[in-house]
């Protein structure tokens, strides 16, 4: 066996195929295999390290399904880009979140509407006041991540001239529009047939969705913002505490 991998200990209680797991994830999360490298193949893995290759498949499965790895038909296993992560519950932005990442947004849609019901009740509006509606995609790493549904109270005569590919906190601010505050639901769920044609994919999956109700510092609500995101490429993390 190459002494680049170590040892699997035969004697132990723990599964030869869990050990195997361990000692790939420690490339992987020590950077020695870094993102899109491809890994050995199964039969390289039997022989480095003389197990069955049933062993070596499960390994390989519990790692793609953990988002470690990723198997391309006919190319092979390739270490899997990091999953996106935010920290609940600082309230950014996207462009904020992306912050030192290869990120863009691409503006789908960007014009005054008839508020539907729902959105009406949220932002509190007016019978005959019209909203601003923003659909853009995000983009991170050159492959689309999720697409942004924002609206957007007209009362705050948003320009449709403006650059939305760029921050549209900024550009309330810009306009005197300061945001303090936000409520915000996080659900599972699985993607449209619109969502799927505008990522540009070939079948429906796991998708994270995101509502979030903006308030100003004066406590009236400005944004709402629905964000749909590829569930395998993001993730939230929260620290809780028992006690207060």
């Amino acid at each position: 066996m190459s002494q680049e991998f170590g040892e699997l200990d035969r004697n132990s209680f723990i599964p030869l195929y869990y050990q195997l797991k361990e000692v790939i994830l420690e490339k992987i999360e020590t950077g020695e295999w870094g993102p899109s490298q491809v890994v050995p193949s199964e039969n390289e893995l039997q022989k480095i390290f003389d197990v069955s290759r049933a062993t070596v498949r499960r390994t390989i499965e519990l790692l793609a399904n953990e988002g470690f790895l990723e198997k391309k038909r006919g190319k092979g296993t390739f270490v899997k880009k990091p999953i996106i992560e935010e920290n609940l519950p600082v309230f950014k932005s996207f462009t904020e979140e992306m912050k030192g990442r290869d990120a863009e947004k691409r503006v789908i849609t960007a014009q005054y509407i008839e508020p539907p019901p729902k959105i009406k009740k949220t932002l509190g509006l007016l019978t005959d006041e019209l909203v601003f509606h923003l659909k853009r995609i995000m983009i991170v790493d050159q492959r689309p991540l999720g697409i942004l549904n924002s609206y957007i109270s007209g009362r705050y005569k948003l320009g449709l001239d403006e650059d939305y590919s760029k921050s549209l906190y900024e550009i309330l601010e810009k306009i005197g529009i300061r945001l303090h505050e936000a409520d915000q639901s996080i659900e599972a769920s699985m993607s449209t047939n619109e969502e799927i044609q505008l990522l540009g994919l070939k079948a429906s999956f796991h998708t994270l969705v995101i509502k979030r109700i903006a308030y100003s510092v004066s406590g009236d609500p400005v944004e709402y913002v629905k964000g749909v995101y590829h569930g395998d490429r993001y993730r939230y993390n929260l620290k809780l505490s028992r006690y207060r």
